[in-house]
């Protein structure tokens, strides 16, 4: 009957990699920058999934006043409405990650 390990092979490299990195004088800048740069990641990630749910729906109500059109005016109108409402919420968007960066280095600078 096959068993399997109780450690991986990854939480040995862990083990070893966390004993070299907290041994040396420089490990517990190298500790925050990791941390710093996991909790930057994480909130950027979260941030970037809102917006792209709320753009798909954006694009999708878009998409079904288009079929709706009557026109090709009407759909020029519509078509129009939705690039200057994508700019602005691409520019808002890279904005909040700019922010949520900037406040992630600042929050660790400061402490």
């Amino acid at each position: 009957m096959a068993t399997m390990q109780k450690t991986s092979g990854i939480t040995d490299t862990r083990r070893s990699t966390h004993a070299l990195v907290t041994s040396g004088d420089r490990s517990q800048a190298l500790i925050n920058a990791a941390e710093t740069w996991l909790s930057a990641a994480a909130a950027c990630q979260r941030e970037m999934i809102g917006f792209v749910s709320m753009r798909l729906d954006k694009d999708s109500e878009t998409a079904r006043e288009m079929m709706s059109c009557k026109s090709p005016t009407d759909m020029a109108a519509v078509h129009t409405r939705w690039i200057e409402e994508t700019l602005r919420d691409y520019n808002s968007e890279m904005s909040k990650l700019m922010e949520l960066c900037t406040k992630a280095v600042n929050s660790k600078t400061q402490s």
